[in-house]
């Protein structure tokens, strides 16, 4: 293994010396002990420090101290090993490398113990202990006994049915695999609960949700929730579980892949995918187009949405100015008056003024300007060079210039803003749950989220929702699309194969399809990461953040950046004084896919091409996806003696017994 990309050093620099000293003193002591024995002492010595009354002059060094106790349990529970040597503290990252002689199974293996020891945690919290503990007593309901246990299906049936269709011909099997198997797919969104149960759709959702090994995270942004359930067999049991979220915003292998960089429109263009003409003319529009969802009338006078000036850009950079000396005395404020958090309202019942009041806050005041500056550079330069009256001769003299290529990539980036809010969904979760995922499930799973009714579902969930942060960057009422058109995903493990490894379904030899359902394998990518940073964590370095300003400063408010729990991770690192990128970074690459829900939707997301008569193409049915699953990856699989014998031995009592199980094993790791 190649220590020198996953060993790093842990210095809180703004921990007092002897303090430091106290701290590598218990590393070293800790050094030959197990590691769920030091990951106790870790939690214990932090949550003794965090309780500590101290003066004010030594209450944010002892909050320090704690929070540094905190991180360093949290890396041990993960499988990160922590050592000390001259007072230096280092802490190392578990490598998918792998050592000698270990396999990818072995290294599968090791990865996801250090991802569920921070599940088990969350598993041991007594609301999560009486949550499952609720879902799985038996109770009444429309005159039967019922409990989330009779979602789980009963593998010694399914065992014996598909016993009995293994020795059938193809097309016989296939026929009696569609009366077992029926996919139906179901939204899990408010109050609405399961006919067949009783319970909310929502709390089966969470309930499965804990069985997988990473732990549970409520996500910003758009998310959906879905059950894969079994429509063929009593009660519909659940197959899968499916969270939508709103994708990443810098994916560079998923924008390379779309075409949102300036090096594929360049190869576009050499390989004669678009005229030159049509791009120009494209990405003129798409600056032009910008600057209209932008509210500038308080900002420049409307002559400089055609010819911006350099005063209007020192007025711009001034009204920024401005406008972060306003936020920040906002933040040091006792009172949080300041605040305008609109999420809990029904935004369609918002109006325009409204709307416009909002925009003069001081965080939409920045926000416009900051994104209206290099707009209106763009657009200056692409007039220099005769982007309005001859835009394929434009773009070839842009490519070769600096300022040009600017300004495309300006417009690229418009370009995926548009599409990449509104359009792309990133498959946050998705997988079998027992028993379906012995029958490779997963793959079922994934492959019928590409279906006409989950953009179906997507449609109806967000058609008529009104943008909450372009109305407020506007200052009226801004409707955003709703077609889904490709969905990403990245991989848990970045080594060996996985559910969407070679997730091909070709109409060529599966007829009721209308198109190839392919998940694509676009790139290995790194990034940063806080998964690892426990909540307890969390709210110590909020404790941190509010004894040394007086006052929280990261807030929940909508616009404000990344979500606010990364910006605490990272407020709290600096108050230590520790480089928060390399701490966060993730080393290990990670495996990225996508997948088009329609054949040419990459092209329709980039928009160079003219898509007259098949702007609205479908895309295949759940029921055409899961028979071709069926053949692929069903019938050969129901042959296997080894795998009917698991699914056999199967009781839906298993995975109660696992969850509790995983809970116990970390009861005396949780918060008091």
């Amino acid at each position: 293994m190649n220590n020198k990309n996953y060993k790093k050093s842990f210095a809180p620099n703004r921990l007092p010396k002897k303090l430091i000293n106290e701290l590598a003193a218990t590393v070293i002591a800790q050094a030959q002990e197990d590691a769920h024995d030091a990951a106790v002492c870790y939690r214990t010595q932090a949550r003794k420090h965090a309780a500590t009354v101290a003066g004010e002059s030594t209450k944010s060094d002892q909050i320090r101290l704690a929070v540094c106790y905190s991180m360093l349990a949290d890396f041990i529970e993960q499988g990160w090993s922590v050592s000390a040597q001259d007072n230096r503290i280092y802490v190392e990252q578990p490598s998918i490398e792998g050592t000698k002689g270990e396999t990818e199974a072995q290294i599968k293996k090791r990865i996801r113990k250090g991802f569920e020891a921070v599940s088990n945690r969350q598993l041991a919290d007594p609301t999560n202990r009486e949550f499952i503990r609720r879902m799985e007593i038996p109770r009444e309901f429309e005159g039967k006994t019922v409990s989330v246990l009779d979602l789980i299906d009963d593998g010694a049936e399914l065992a014996l049915t598909f016993k009995q269709l293994a020795a059938e011909a193809t097309e016989n099997a296939l026929d009696g695999a569609k009366a077992v198997i029926h996919p139906e797919l179901v939204e899990c969104r408010g109050d609405e609960k399961c006919p067949y149960t009783g319970y909310r759709l929502q709390d089966i959702w969470r309930y499965f949700r804990h069985t997988w090994s990473l732990e549970y995270k409520l996500l910003p942004g758009r998310t959906m929730r879905l059950l894969v359930r079994n429509a063929a067999r009593p009660n519909r049991p659940v197959i899968g579980i499916v969270l939508l979220a709103s994708p990443t915003a810098n994916l560079l292998s998923r924008d390379k892949w779309i075409g949102w960089t300036l090096e594929k429109v360049v190869s576009g263009l050499l390989e004669g995918r678009w005229s030159a003409d049509s791009v120009g003319r494209k990405l003129f529009d798409a600056i032009k187009s910008a600057i209209k969802q932008i509210r500038t009338d308080d900002l420049v006078p409307p002559s400089a949405l055609n010819y911006p000036k350099p005063e209007h850009f020192f007025a711009l950079d001034q009204t920024v100015h401005k406008a972060l000396r306003d936020r920040a005395r906002d933040l040091e404020a006792e009172s949080t008056d300041y605040l305008v958090d609109i999420r809990g309202l029904d935004k369609s019942k918002i109006t325009n003024k409204q709307w416009k009041e909002l925009s003069e806050t001081a965080l939409f005041r920045k926000k416009r300007a900051e994104q209206l500056i290099p707009l209106l550079k763009a657009l200056g330069t692409m007039k220099k060079y005769g982007f309005e009256k001859d835009p394929g001769t434009a773009l070839y003299e842009a490519l070769v210039e600096k300022d040009g290529r600017q300004a495309i990539q300006t417009a690229l980036g418009e370009i995926k803003k548009v599409h990449l809010a509104s359009e792309v969904a990133d498959l946050s979760v998705c997988g079998a749950v027992a028993p379906y995922n012995m029958l490779i499930g997963g793959k079922l799973v994934t492959a019928v989220m590409a279906s006409e009714e989950v953009r179906e579902i997507y449609k109806q969930r967000y058609g008529k929702q009104v943008s909450e942060i372009s109305s407020q960057i506007k200052g009226q009422r801004v409707l955003r699309s709703s077609d889904l058109k490709l969905l990403t995903t990245t991989a848990l493990y970045g080594v060996g194969s996985n559910q969407y490894s070679s997730l091909v379904l070709r109409k060529s030899k599966h007829p009721s399809l209308v198109s190839d359902v392919v998940w694509k394998k676009i790139d290995s990518s790194t990034g940063f990461t806080v998964t690892h940073i426990s909540d307890e964590t969390v709210q110590m370095m909020r404790a941190l953040g509010i004894s040394e300003y007086g006052r929280r400063r990261i807030n929940s408010v909508f616009g404000e950046g990344s979500s606010p729990r990364t910006r605490q991770i990272r407020e709290g690192l600096n108050l230590l004084g520790i480089n928060n990128s390399e701490l966060l970074e993730q080393p290990n690459r990670k495996k990225v896919y996508g997948c088009e829900m329609f054949e040419g939707a990459r092209d329709q997301l980039l928009g160079f091409d003219s898509f007259e008569g098949d702007a609205d193409r479908t895309s295949n049915t759940a029921a055409a996806i899961s028979d071709g699953w069926m053949r692929r990856w069903l019938l050969p699989r129901i042959k296997d003696q080894k795998v009917l014998d698991q699914l056999a031995s199967f009781k839906p009592v298993h995975i109660s017994d696992s969850l509790k199980s995983r809970s116990d094993k970390f009861a005396e790791l949780r918060p008091d």
